[in-house]
């Protein structure tokens, strides 16, 4: 897939997911003290990222498949998902997203770390949250809370993210989306660009702009 059509088609839409979890903070502030707060609203959000994300985990199997194991699993559910992933992004269980203006910081996928095998199963909490309000909403509305809705999408974000940057990789094209994420950021992660609000001009000299602060910017 171009970057312009995952750009269209998968990012953009993520932005409005995100933009929808922002607009629930005008009620019940991002804190870890208000993270068991639940709602329809948070039901209604964990429905929509966790459609999109099933719809994106098969994306980004697909396009990685042949590459990296060279068939489909056999079943396209959450350990399908799982086995294939883990072997594409091997330490995706380690990978930190932190909550930009906040002092929260995640792993949505830390209980992949332990999954050696088959039969050492640990679900991912916010992808048993997703499935419970879907086929039972009304006898799961305590799981429809900020602290799902925020690692679901979260979640989400990460391994956009992860698609773009091997894109970026494979094709020397830029790795950040032209319109970055409001809500999260990858501390961790060193990028080849940065977009022009992230410049900060400090002097000239000779005619010669001298830039620094790039945030993400190895040197």
């Amino acid at each position: 897939m171009q970057r312009e059509e995952f750009l269209r088609n998968y990012w953009a839409y993520y932005l409005l997911l995100e933009e929808k979890f922002i607009h629930t903070l005008n009620y019940v502030e991002l804190a870890k003290e208000n993270f068991g707060t639940y709602s329809n609203e948070y039901a209604a959000l964990i429905q929509m990222i966790g459609a999109e994300l099933d719809s994106f985990f098969k994306v980004y199997c697909a396009s990685e498949l042949s590459n990296h194991m060279g068939k489909r699993p056999k079943k396209l559910n959450i350990i399908g998902y799982r086995e294939c992933i883990k072997k594409i992004y091997p330490d995706i269980a380690k990978q930190i997203v932190e909550v930009r203006s906040a002092n929260i910081k995640f792993y949505p996928y830390k209980t992949w770390q332990v999954c050696a095998s088959k039969n050492n199963q640990k679900p991912l909490p916010w992808w048993k949250a997703f499935t419970s309000v879907k086929h039972d909403r009304a006898n799961n509305k305590s799981v429809a809370c900020q602290k799902n809705a925020l690692y679901i999408l979260g979640a989400l974000y990460l391994l956009e993210m992860n698609y773009l940057k091997r894109n970026a990789d494979e094709n020397r094209s830029k790795d950040i989306p032209d319109e970055e994420s409001n809500l999260f950021l990858l501390p961790d992660w060193d990028f080849r660009y940065a977009n022009s609000n992230d410049l900060c001009l400090v002097s000239l000299e000779n005619s010669t702009a001298i830039v620094a602060d790039i945030p993400g910017i190895s040197t």
